[in-house]
């Protein structure tokens, strides 16, 4: 995710609002496969539909991913064991499934993963030629991986053979070196989001020299779009949400 490779998993994870709380988990969950996919860090990862057996949610369908012993829960749904939203929890996967009775249903692997993807996709372009709505949020599809690029191995979140521990790691965690950057950025958001939005000018005046300096300072477009997000910045337009795409199409028109 620092290294911005995984922009649809941190889009899906800030975009809470775009979907039903029943179809976070899913989102969320396969967004991270797919960004595991795409670049070739897929190994020995499963996605898993199961069944949560306890709190306000008991009876209902949830999905996570699990890697060599190891749960990632990216949903944070009422009653789990994730409650800091726009965060990943990383827990040994014998706890988590306890500590919340989960029953898995369906164990699915990468290749497996694509199969379901574009058979969805299929669903919703057919669903469309016949006027009719998704009955489900669009759900992201792992495109081909371009030729040639080396495989990148997913660091283990923590060792295998350590105690078990719970680990709430944030999206886009920036290195402690970076601790004054991300304060300033939080008020700059801030400031933007609180700036009267009848005044278009002013705002997209003050929005591209904000943006100026963060390009200068080599601020990266994933952390300022979720920064964005979370402080509920307008766009330039004022339709749409922030992502690292939009963020890098503003520093193009910026001469630094």
């Amino acid at each position: 995710m620092e290294s911005e490779r995984m922009e649809l998993a941190v889009q899906s994870i800030m975009a809470e609002n775009l979907y039903h709380i029943d179809d976070k988990s899913q989102n969320r969950s396969v967004a991270l496969m797919s960004g595991l996919i795409q670049n070739h860090s897929d190994k020995g990862w499963v996605w898993i539909k199961g069944v949560i057996g306890k709190g306000p949610m008991k009876g209902q369908t949830h999905y996570w991913l699990e890697s060599d012993g190891w749960a990632v829960e990216s949903a944070d749904l009422p009653g789990t064991v994730l409650t800091e939203p726009h965060a990943i929890l990383v827990m040994d996967a014998g706890m988590y499934r306890k500590e919340m009775k989960l029953k898995a249903v369906t164990t699915r692997k990468p290749k497996q993963v694509t199969q379901w993807l574009l058979k969805q996709k299929k669903k919703r372009s057919s669903a469309m030629q016949g006027n009719q709505a998704p009955a489900q949020p669009a759900t992201p599809v792992a495109q081909p991986a371009a030729s040639k690029v080396p495989e990148v191995k997913p660091a283990p979140a923590v060792e295998a053979k350590k105690a078990p521990v719970e680990k709430v790691v944030p999206p886009t965690a920036a290195p402690e070196s970076k601790a004054t950057e991300e304060t300033d950025l939080d008020a700059v958001a801030r400031e933007l989001a609180s700036m009267d939005a009848s005044d278009k000018g002013a705002y997209k005046d003050r929005l591209m020299e904000v943006m100026a300096t963060l390009k200068k300072e080599g601020v990266t477009q994933t952390r300022i779009a979720t920064i964005f997000l979370k402080e509920k910045v307008p766009t330039r337009s004022g339709r749409g949400l922030w992502s690292p795409r939009m963020v890098g199409d503003v520093f193009k028109q910026i001469d630094v």
